[in-house]
């Protein structure tokens, strides 16, 4: 993967979902229509981190090309939707 350029700021990180597998373990494939979103992503950039009440830098604790479970009802944007 090359190194991204983009650097997010304070204290938030950008996430790539990781698809869902094409089959089941049983050999069953499953359709488009039928796939849920998926819940987990990759770390692809990592902001420095938040700031205190002092002012001092928090880092943050994930580190690129980690995996995370995303929260639902997340956008893609980010934003919360209903």
């Amino acid at each position: 993967m090359a190194k991204s350029k983009f650097r997010p700021l304070h204290d938030r990180v950008v996430v790539k979902r990781i698809d869902a597998e094409e089959k089941t373990k049983g050999g069953i494939i499953i359709p488009d229509s039928a796939k849920e979103k998926p819940s987990q992503g990759e770390i692809t950039a990592v902001g420095p981190g938040g700031r205190d009440e002092a002012g001092k830098l928090i880092p943050i604790d994930r580190r690129r090309y980690a995996r995370t479970r995303l929260p639902t009802g997340v956008n893609s944007n980010g934003s919360q939707g209903r």
